[in-house]
């Protein structure tokens, strides 16, 4: 594992000030590793000004959905056929990318597209 990439349910975990997600963001921060924050999910949770989101975010690196990766994720849901949404699968095919386990609340979604191409992905719950 190289890093973190945060689904939905990680930023909704340090949003409600859940201790264990902050607990991991701080230690990646300490190994100064900029946990990723697809830009997708962000636009999933973000509703405005949020003192406790923002702090959580400050230490993320939001990264812009390319044309590659939005085709390589499109490619993921045509090939593995899980019924979930594009923003799983954008998740899944940046984690795998860059060797990143992926810090989540929808573990069933994300491991299944992972396995449906035939990738190992790590997964921590949260």
């Amino acid at each position: 594992m190289n890093g973190f990439t945060y689904d939905a349910g990680a930023l909704i975990a340090a949003e409600r000030n859940d201790r264990r997600m902050w607990l991991i963001h701080q230690r990646a921060l300490a190994r100064g590793d900029a946990p990723i924050v697809p830009a997708a999910i962000l636009t999933e949770v973000y509703r405005g000004k949020n003192a406790q989101l923002d702090r959580f975010l400050e230490g993320c690196k939001v990264e812009v959905l390319t044309e590659v990766l939005a085709r390589a994720a499109g490619m993921m849901l045509a090939e593995c056929k899980v019924d979930t949404g594009a923003v799983d699968a954008i998740v899944v095919e940046n984690a795998l990318r860059r060797g990143n386990a992926v810090v989540t609340s929808n573990v069933k979604h994300l491991a299944a597209l992972a396995e449906g191409v035939g990738r190992k992905l790590e997964i921590v719950p949260v």
